[in-house]
C-alpha cells in the first residue's frame, strides 16, 4: 500500500470531524473541554497530524451526534493502517532473507581454512523430511554426534516457537489497558448505548488475547482488563435498566477480581450486584451484597463507595439506625487516602466523588422517610455537582434535582420544586439513565396524591414527568457475560 493513501484518509478524517463539529456550532476548546481532551490534540486531529485512540472518536461520535460516521471513519483508518503495517514488515523480511544461499556452501563455509586442503572430510548435505539436514553417507561418531544435536535443536526451536505463538505483544496488552481506562474515565460523555458498544469491544479483544497467551504476567493484567470490561458492563446494563445483564456482569466482574486478588474490583462488582438487587426489590440480598463490599473494600474511595450503597440497601430495609452508621462510616471513610487502582487511580466511573456521595445519602434518607436531612443532602449534592461536573448531560446533578424536588413537594413547595426539575426537560432521551427515572417515579407518586388533585400545575409537572420517561429509546440486547 502506498503511504499517500493512509496520509489521506488520516487527513480525511480530520476534515469529517471538522465537519461535524462546525455543524453543531462548537469551537476547537468546546470539543476539547468535553471529551477532556486539549485543543490542540483536537486541532491536530482535524489537520490530519494525529488519530489518537477509539474512545476519543467514540466520545466526539455521541457529543456530534455524527450518525456513525465518525466511529466508522476511524475504524476504517485503523484497519488500512493495520495493513500498511503488515505489507511494510512483509517488504522488511523479504529484503532480508529474499536471496537463497545453497546450504553446501553453508556447510563449507563453516570448515576451517584450508580443511579440504588438508583432506579433512566435507559433511555432506542430504534432504530429509522437514528440511535440509547435514550428514548422511558419512561415517563416524562425530556425525552421528552432530546429527543428534541438529534434531535436538529443530526439537528445542520448535518447541520455542510454539511456546511464544501461546503469547501475545506485551505492547497489544498495555494497548487494552490504555483503552480500558480511558473508557472508564470518559465513561460518562458516553450515551449508556454507546457505552456498551465500546466495552464490549475492549472486553472481546481482552478475551481473545486471554486465549492466545500464556505468559502469567500478561494473564494477570488481562484479567484485570475483562474484570473492568464486566464491570463497565454492568453498570451501563444498570443505567439501561437491563437487571440481569447487570447482575451477570457483575458476578463476572467479581469472579475474575478473585482469580488475581483484586479487592478493588470485587467490592466495586459487590456494590454493583447490591444496587441491581435494591432496584429489583430483592431487599435481604441488596444488604447482603453491600456487606461483602464493605468488607473486602480496601481503604479510600472504595470503602466510601461501599458504605454508601450500603445506606441504600438499608433505607430499602427501613432501617433508620443503619443508614445513618453507614453514612457516618461512608464520612470517615472519605478521610483516609487510598491507593485502589480502579477507585483511586482510575476514577471516572470507578471514581466516587463527594457529589456523588451525597446524592447517594439524598437519597437514602428519602427513603428511609427522612426528608429533612435528604433535603440537607440533596442540596449539597447538586452544588457539588453543578460546579464539579463537566459531562454534558450529568447524572448526579439531574438525579440530585429529582430528590430535592421530591423534599421540597414533601414540604408542599411545587413552585420550587418545578424551579428545581425545570432543567431536567432538555435531557435528551439516550442520556435518561434508570437512576433519574426511577427517582421520577416518587415525584408522580407525590403529586398523584390527594393533597394536589385539584391544583392544575401539580397535574402539568406529572404530565412532563411522564413524558419525559416515556421518551426514552429501548435499550440493547446484550450478549451474556
Amino acid at each position: 500500500m502506498d503511504p499517500q493513501q493512509l496520509s489521506d484518509v488520516k487527513r480525511a478524517l480530520g476534515r469529517l470531524l471538522a465537519g461535524w463539529r462546525s455543524r453543531r456550532g462548537l469551537t476547537q476548546d468546546d470539543v476539547a473541554r468535553l471529551v477532556h481532551s486539549t485543543r490542540s490534540t483536537v486541532a491536530n486531529v482535524e489537520r490530519g497530524r494525529q488519530v489518537v485512540d477509539r474512545v476519543f472518536w467514540a466520545q466526539c461520535e455521541s457529543l456530534l451526534r455524527a450518525d456513525g460516521r465518525l466511529i466508522s471513519g476511524y475504524d476504517e483508518y485503523r484497519s488500512l493502517e493495520v495493513r500498511y503495517q503488515r505489507e511494510k514488515a512483509e517488504a522488511a523480511r523479504r529484503a532480508r532473507w529474499g536471496a537463497v544461499v545453497d546450504p553446501q556452501v553453508i556447510a563449507e563455509a563453516n570448515l576451517p581454512a584450508g580443511a579440504q586442503d588438508r583432506g579433512m572430510p566435507v559433511v555432506p548435505v542430504v534432504e530429509v523430511a522437514g528440511g535440509t539436514v547435514v550428514g548422511g553417507a558419512v561415517d563416524g561418531a562425530y556425525v552421528g554426534l552432530q546429527r543428534a544435536v541438529m534434531f535436538a535443536a529443530r526439537e528445542i526451536s520448535e518447541h520455542a516457537m510454539n511456546a511464544g505463538a501461546k503469547a501475545v505483544s506485551d505492547h497489544s496488552v498495555e494497548q487494552l489497558r490504555d483503552d480500558v481506562v480511558a473508557l472508564a474515565q470518559g465513561f460518562g460523555l458516553l450515551t449508556p448505548a454507546a457505552a456498551v458498544h465500546e466495552t464490549l469491544r475492549v472486553r472481546a479483544l481482552a478475551a481473545e488475547a486471554l486465549q492466545r497467551t500464556g505468559r502469567p504476567h500478561q494473564q494477570q493484567e488481562l484479567y484485570l482488563v475483562v474484570a473492568q470490561a464486566a464491570a463497565l458492563l454492568a453498570s451501563a446494563s444498570a443505567y439501561l435498566s437491563l437487571w440481569t445483564s447487570a447482575m451477570q456482569y457483575a458476578r463476572a466482574a467479581d469472579t475474575y477480581g478473585e482469580i488475581i486478588g483484586h479487592s478493588g474490583v470485587r467490592a466495586y462488582a459487590r456494590g454493583m450486584q447490591a444496587t441491581v438487587a435494591y432496584w429489583t426489590g430483592r431487599y435481604d440480598d441488596a444488604v447482603r451484597y453491600a456487606s461483602a463490599a464493605v468488607e473486602i473494600a480496601p481503604p479510600g474511595v472504595a470503602r466510601v463507595r461501599a458504605h454508601s450503597v450500603l445506606a441504600r440497601a438499608w433505607a430499602y430495609r427501613g432501617a433508620t439506625d443503619k443508614v445513618r452508621e453507614a453514612l457516618t462510616a461512608a464520612d470517615a471513610a472519605r478521610s483516609h487516602d487510598g491507593s485502589d487502582v480502579l477507585h483511586d487511580v482510575i476514577g471516572g466511573e470507578f471514581g466516587f466523588t463527594a457529589s456523588q456521595q451525597a446524592r447517594c445519602a439524598s437519597t437514602a434518607w428519602l427513603q428511609a422517610s427522612s426528608p429533612q436531612e435528604a433535603t440537607v443532602a440533596a442540596t449539597t449534592a447538586l452544588r457539588l455537582a453543578v460546579g464539579q461536573d463537566a459531562t454534558p448531560w450529568s447524572t448526579v446533578e439531574g438525579e440530585s434535582r429529582v430528590d430535592l424536588a421530591t423534599c421540597q413537594l414533601f414540604d408542599g413547595r411545587l413552585d420550587a420544586a418545578q424551579e428545581t426539575l425545570a432543567p431536567l426537560w432538555s435531557i435528551p432521551p439516550e442520556w435518561r439513565r434508570t437512576g433519574l427515572l426511577r427517582r421520577l417515579e416518587r415525584v408522580q407518586q407525590l403529586l398523584s396524591s390527594t393533597r394536589w388533585h385539584h391544583v392544575p400545575e401539580a397535574r402539568q409537572l406529572a404530565d412532563q414527568a411522564t413524558s419525559f420517561a416515556a421518551a426514552r429509546p429501548a435499550p440493547p440486547a446484550l450478549p451474556s457475560a
